[in-house]
């Protein structure tokens, strides 16, 4: 066993991606610390209604069973009602910010106010909210820079696949032509259904009773959340300063039948001047594409290299919990590494 590491950790947002964080914490956090070391201590967690707060460490079964009773507001003793998010902040002793608050893609809040709090008093943060980065991606890695913090982003990017870590350090030094990415799985679902012969209304009722589409499905069905991934993607992977104005965006509600199959699809296409045409729209995909074939509770990416490729990856994930790992992972590099 390594040497022990106390690491604390802020949840902010204790929607389903945190509270499955907190559920693995309850399940493996002693095989965690066996295995890498690093004692993983919630020290804050904070819903719409309040939050609870130890800088000794809060019990991670307690807080889903009181979130289970409404709010982490409700956690023995410990518990505060009307808790503040940056009040938590502030008072967690936390080396690990983990942001999961629901996105406002209008001006990234209330996560842009965490993540420059976060920064600024020099907590490394971890986010599954695409929004700040969204809006502020380049002065958000400055930030970090001048705080000598890290901003990590794993979950952001298709859920528990390894999008960044695949793009960044195991194609370095390739030059990367092409991507294709399926980085949306409710638009996905509901094509994939349509492909087979089920009309858009029906696919859409299905994925709400799964629980795969929301009850307005507009972020998803437009083509908005893909555009939001495919934003970080250009900015993080391929060093391109992108912003949503620069994405091609169509979405999948004004589909006919005779206009199937095909598939919603993110792309980035290097230009002869380096720089990259960036889309997401409905795509008919060849029947050899490394995508063809991806069942419809999938995402996928395949990445087109001068050196390397095409390297295709893929995942069949429902729930929350493989974000949630994403998130672990980005929190156990970061306890390992420093940075």
């Amino acid at each position: 066993m390594k040497s022990e590491k106390n690491i604390r950790i802020a949840l902010l947002g204790f929607g389903p991606v945190n509270r499955s964080f907190t559920e693995i914490l309850a399940d493996k956090g002693e095989g965690l610390y066996q295995r890498y070391g690093a004692r993983l201590m919630v020290t804050a967690a904070v819903d719409s209604t309040g939050g609870a707060l130890d800088v000794e460490g809060l019990d991670p079964g307690r807080l889903v069973k009181a979130k289970g009773f409404g709010s982490v507001a409700g956690y023995p003793e410990k518990g505060q009602t009307g808790l503040q998010g940056l009040d938590a902040l502030a008072r967690s002793e936390a080396d690990i910010v983990l942001e999961a608050t629901t996105v406002s893609m209008q001006d990234g809040e209330p996560g842009m106010s965490h993540v420059r709090a976060a920064l600024s008093l020099g907590k490394h943060v971890v986010l599954a909210n695409k929004g700040p980065l969204v809006r502020a991606y380049q002065a958000l890695q400055s930030l970090a820079q001048d705080h000598q913090v890290s901003i990590k982003f794993s979950a952001t990017l298709g859920g528990s696949l390894p999008t960044y870590n695949i793009g960044v350090r195991d194609l370095a030094g390739c030059t990367i032509n092409r991507v294709d990415a399926i980085l949306n799985g409710t638009s996905h679902y509901i094509l994939s259904s349509m492909n087979s012969g089920v009309t858009y209304e029906e696919a859409l009722a299905e994925a709400q009773r799964l629980e795969i589409a929301e009850r307005d499905p507009t972020l998803d069905v437009e083509g908005w959340d893909a555009a939001n991934k495919l934003v970080i993607l250009a900015n993080s992977i391929l060093n391109v300063p992108a912003t949503l104005d620069d994405i091609e965006r169509i979405g999948i509600t004004h589909l006919k039948p005779s206009d199937l199959p095909l598939t919603m699809l993110g792309t980035a296409t290097r230009n002869d001047d380096g720089g990259y045409t960036l889309a997401v729209r409905p795509e008919r995909l060849p029947e050899d594409h490394l995508l063809a074939a991806l069942p419809p509770l999938s995402m996928g990416i395949v990445f087109h290299t001068d050196l390397v490729g095409p390297l295709a990856m893929t995942v069949n994930e429902r729930g929350p919990k493989p974000t949630a790992a994403a998130m672990l992972r980005d929190v156990l590099e970061i306890a390992a590494t420093g940075r």
